[in-house]
């Protein structure tokens, strides 16, 4: 059986694959959340490109409903949130990727050290 005390260096590279894995759940559940927003503003966006003009439009503020007196400036306002959105999931993705490739090398690397560990016994 393999002595499991492989050192420092393996513990800290252990360490800083657990902090790597948890900063991806942590950026994976945000992108969920921005990815319901975007649904949940383009299906607005869409009723709203598609209503008549005197249809009367509500938004939601806390958990009452307001009318919206200028529907064009809420609409500018839903298509802004779809944008902010949008960048907003695009930057999500790029460091969750990038967090992926460091996770990948570092698990690399302590698969490398295990195995020369599990050689030597």
């Amino acid at each position: 059986m393999a002595d499991l005390n492989l050192g420092p260096y393996f513990q800290n590279q252990l360490k800083d694959a657990e902090k790597l894995q948890k900063q991806i759940e942590s950026l994976m559940a945000q992108q969920y959340q921005y990815e319901v927003k975007l649904r949940e503003d383009k299906k607005t966006l869409d009723y709203l490109n598609k209503s008549n003009q005197d249809d009367e439009v509500y938004r939601e503020v806390g958990s009452i409903l307001v009318k919206v007196k200028d529907v064009e400036s809420f609409k500018k306002e839903v298509e802004e949130d779809v944008e902010l959105a949008e960048m907003k999931l695009k930057s999500l993705k790029e460091q969750i990727e990038q967090l992926n490739t460091k996770l990948k090398s570092l698990t690399d690397e302590i698969n490398k050290i295990y195995q020369k560990s599990n050689n030597k016994n």
